[in-house]
């Protein structure tokens, strides 16, 4: 061990709640992107006396694998039992052996045993010969400790990269289905069908998914408040009739409220990310116009909404805020195609001078379902190429759209999440409307939801 230049050893104790294993099914895409992959050889989880059984352990592999896989920094080898057989070794002069990894052209390690209830992962660095050790505790229930197996791997990226990782993070989400419901009147009596929307929350690897409403209506386009510890979200809700923006909490769903005071349909909404500016679509005026509305600390209305935008005879829709809040893109048709524009807000709310917008996407058709990535420096949306909708980036740096997406089905609604390296997005096809996980520096996107259902509209938490 006297060559390891240094063995730090972190104790990590996180209590949280989580579901069992990951989905599958993968899809090609195409990458413009200079970013390479690093190799990482995982071994399997090691029983040194485990309180626990070893399809529990199979199962904390499958997690450690699937977030090490898609962190959009790693690559994980496929496992060999050489290798297993190297690194098992109880002497970490040999099992860290840089000269034999580096010959396996490995970059990192990841060595993972339990002991009792007790997780301890080893990440050595090959090229740096640098060694450093993570512990967690677990309770045997892959459901309860699958949170805990996220924020290790999240911490794992940020000792490796100096980059927070994403897999501890939350999507919120809709799902659509058809439910049966009994009439009874005097002029019909029996059993009909009808569609409703609910929404849904689950990890960034689309397990723990959890129903947050119960109410069998008519819910669309769910967003996280940022800065709210009691994980608030808005969306915009149809059980009244007309869709209006409501806000609600995970905790009591119960607990909403319509949020802008506002004749007409309210669509589309984006919230900025200090929390202060909502822009939405509305109808009020008789034409579907951009809104703003401005907020207090307590997310109190101050004042009425303000006309942002409007444009006689076209269509203005999906409005999202840049990271500072002080530009919007947008969609619309007011030049003939759909294409985005982005706008500077007006530094006062008192100020009615109309904005002017920027042309930003000039290729494809039908640009649609803008997002700003959280650095600033990049927009994804939804393009029609070859008739399929694919995820497209447009890079404010280079001023250059590029393809992220391939494949046959239509894919919508990219959301990023907090690093501006991962997406999240829904197909929409007649077969299929599923949730996928995607990253710049990778080629493959993977489907992290299942079961019935047409799930929509995803947002990373902020």
């Amino acid at each position: 061990m006297s060559n390891l230049k240094k063995i730090y050893i972190y104790l990590v104790f996180i209590s949280s709640i989580l579901s069992s294993i990951y989905a599958d099914e993968e899809l090609e895409v195409t990458l413009s992107t200079k970013n390479s992959l690093a190799p990482l050889y995982l071994s399997k989880v090691f029983n040194e006396k485990a309180d626990l059984e070893d399809t529990y352990l199979a199962k904390l592999f499958s997690v450690l694998k699937f977030d090490l896989n898609y962190n959009g920094f790693t690559n994980v080898i496929p496992s060999e039992y050489q290798k297993d057989f190297k690194i098992s070794h109880f002497d970490f002069e040999v099992a860290f052996d840089s000269a034999f990894w580096q010959k396996q052209k490995i970059a990192y390690l990841i060595k993972s045993e339990v002991s009792k209830k007790t997780l301890k992962a080893y990440i050595y660095n090959v090229n740096t010969n640098l060694l450093k050790i993570l512990s967690i505790d677990l309770v045997g229930n892959i459901n309860e400790d699958r949170q805990k197996i996220h924020v290790l791997c999240d911490n794992i990226q940020e000792m490796l990269f100096f980059v927070k990782g994403i897999a501890s993070s939350k999507i919120i989400y809709t799902v659509r289905s058809k439910i049966i419901y009994t009439v009874r009147s005097k002029n019909e009596d029996g059993k009909k069908l009808k569609w409703q929307s609910e929404i849904w929350s689950c990890d960034s690897d689309g397990e723990n998914a959890k129903r947050l409403t119960h109410q069998h209506s008519y819910f669309v386009h769910p967003i996280f408040l940022p800065k709210s510890n009691n994980k608030q979200y808005l969306y915009i809700s149809y059980k009244n009739g007309q869709p209006k923006i409501y806000l609600s909490s995970t905790f009591n769903e119960n607990d909403n409220a319509a949020l802008v005071n506002l004749r007409g349909n309210q669509l589309l909404p984006s919230i900025s990310l200090n929390g202060e500016k909502l822009a939405f679509i509305s109808d009020a005026a008789g034409n579907p116009d951009l809104f703003l509305q401005y907020f207090d600390e307590n997310t109190k209305a101050i004042g009425k909404p303000i006309q942002l935008i409007s444009y006689p005879r076209a269509t203005t829709a999906s409005p999202c805020f840049s990271p500072d809040s002080e530009k919007l893109a947008f969609v619309s048709d007011k030049d003939g195609p759909v294409r985005i524009y982005v706008i500077n807000i007006p530094e006062s709310h008192y100020d009615r001078k109309r904005p002017i917008a920027h042309l930003i996407t000039k290729k494809n058709r039908e640009n649609v379902t803008p997002s700003w990535s959280k650095d600033g420096k990049k927009l994804a949306y939804s393009a029609k190429v070859n008739n399929i909708r694919q995820i497209w980036i447009y890079d404010f740096e280079t001023d250059q759209e590029w393809q992220l997406t391939n494949g046959a089905k239509n894919k919508e609604n990219p959301i990023w999440a907090n690093d501006s390296i991962h997406l999240v997005y829904n197909t929409e096809d007649n077969d299929e409307s599923e949730l996928y996980l995607t990253n710049i520096n990778q080629k493959q996107s993977v489907k992290i939801t299942k079961n019935e259902g047409r799930k929509r509209f995803p947002s990373f938490e902020p």
